[in-house]
């Protein structure tokens, strides 16, 4: 069987994580990557051994040598390699969230509707082994009704250069709006909530907000960038889910592996590792797998669908929107 063959667009850390996975699968060849750097797009085309690279994202999509493309660049910029990618004829994969915009977003939906290729948005957590059991549990009815659901996720603030990303909220609490929406069901009824400014008067870094849902779920989602350097293992994430008959508690990442001397404490994340040892056992990998196997057996991907991509960032837009500002 021909190798499926691989291009790659963004080169941050997840894009080099993409990268790293991809390297490791014995059915695919990275064949280029893709930077708005070319000293990055250098960088890490020798790092992974990959024959080619370039810094025009257009360029990549549409490259005859590629059957897949994987897209972890900017969400402002995701727009610039799908579209042109779907129109090739190529198969699809582009980090969440889909877009800066609506508008971008359903372009991108609407594209894949007509496109040969398939199309899934990368929701890694739907591929972690947790949430996915907190889904079968809640689709089983062992919770009852689910009454509150309650999530927090913060981050190093020093991870997230000023200006590079949008607020918390609409970066890493999606992950959270996404689980919400995916777990209890429902559409967003009512949100309010608030977005503090503390290291920037540009970009929010601080994000609480409250929602209801349709189905009468009562949700929380809080969400920071500022987490001192300190503290261990990049990402701190909770789920709370509290139903009529029973409850449900996610801590992300587990504290499998603490090694703690005179200088340090510090716990191991799989996830953000970059170890070609532990990479395939990753959600990543799991989900980018996933993608692959839809690919070559030709199946649509339903663990996550556009439209459901699409919905979970109209929600976190929303959410967003109704936020006040405290600038103090």
């Amino acid at each position: 069987m021909r190798k499926l063959r691989i291009g790659i667009a963004g080169l941050g850390e997840f894009g080099e994580l993409h990268t790293l996975v991809f390297s490791q699968l014995p059915y695919v060849e990275v064949r280029r990557v893709c930077s708005r750097t070319a000293s990055r797009a250098e960088e890490i085309a020798a790092k992974y051994r990959v024959p080619s690279f370039c810094t025009d994202y257009g360029e990549l999509a549409t490259a005859d040598d590629l059957d897949v493309i994987s897209v972890a660049n900017f969400g402002k910029d995701h727009i610039k390699a799908v579209i042109p990618a779907l129109n090739a004829g190529k198969h699809v994969l582009v980090e969440k969230p889909l877009a800066d915009s609506i508008e971008d977003a359903e372009a991108m939906v609407s594209a894949a509707k007509n496109a040969r290729g398939k199309f899934m948005v990368a929701h890694i957590c739907r591929f972690m082994p947790q949430y996915y059991r907190a889904k079968e549990l809640a689709s089983a009815g062992k919770l009852g009704k689910i009454r509150l659901i309650q999530t927090q996720r913060n981050n190093h603030y020093s991870t997230l250069s000023p200006g590079r990303k949008k607020n918390p909220l609409r970066e890493t609490a999606i992950h959270d709006i996404d689980l919400a929406l995916w777990i209890a069901g429902g559409r967003l009824e009512a949100a309010a909530g608030y977005r503090q400014f503390n290291n920037s008067d540009q970009e929010a870094d601080c994000c609480l907000a409250t929602a209801k849902l349709d189905n009468g779920v009562i949700c929380s989602f809080a969400s920071s960038w500022l987490r001192r350097d300190a503290q261990p293992a990049g990402v701190d994430a909770r789920l709370d889910i509290i139903g009529a008959q029973g409850e449900l508690h996610i801590k992300m990442p587990p504290d499998n592996l603490v090694f703690i001397d005179d200088h340090e404490h510090s716990h191991f994340n799989p996830e953000t590792a970059l170890s070609p040892a532990t990479i395939r056992q990753t959600a990543l990998a799991a989900e980018i797998e996933y993608f692959l196997k839809c690919v070559m057996l030709d199946e649509t991907p339903e663990v996550i669908t556009p439209e459901e991509a699409l919905e979970s960032l109209r929600t976190t837009i929303r959410i967003d929107e109704s936020c006040k500002e405290i600038k103090k």
